[in-house]
């Protein structure tokens, strides 16, 4: 078999349960060579994700992105090509340099400034009695 991709699309509408309303869902069917399955069975198992773990995350870019994610549509050539270019770029930018400190302390900033905005907006978690050693 070679290997030939068949999608077939079957919708389903939100529907209630009880009181509780279920989600809306789409069943998505796809025919590939059984040993390529296996093959992206594997590869994904050693991540925690399964095939419809992946084809979910894949399609949920494409609808976020409008686009195939970065590398499904560009040949490895095209992809050098251009991060080559974006390299030989930011080497000749004539801007000035900034030091790592600087770098280090503006960031140490702004983690500053979000750790208060987080606590500002959260109430504070109940603190913990710790848990003490006894003497033996």
């Amino acid at each position: 078999m070679s290997n030939v991709i068949q999608l077939n699309y079957n919708a389903a509408s939100i529907t209630t349960r009880g009181s509780e309303a279920m989600g809306a869902s789409a069943l998505v069917q796809v025919r590939i060579d059984p040993a390529l399955k296996e093959r992206a069975t594997a590869v994904l198992e050693k991540m925690g994700l399964t095939v419809s773990d992946a084809v979910r995350i894949l399609l949920t870019r494409v609808a976020n992105e409008g686009a195939l994610p970065v590398g499904f549509a560009v040949d490895p050539a095209t992809h050098d090509a251009w991060f080559r270019a974006k390299v030989l770029e930011a080497l000749e930018d004539a801007r000035p340099a900034v030091e790592a400190d600087a770098v280090e302390a503006h960031f140490a900033k702004r983690r500053a400034a979000a750790a208060r905005h987080v606590d500002e907006a959260e109430p504070a978690a109940p603190k913990l009695n710790p848990v003490r050693k006894r003497k033996s």
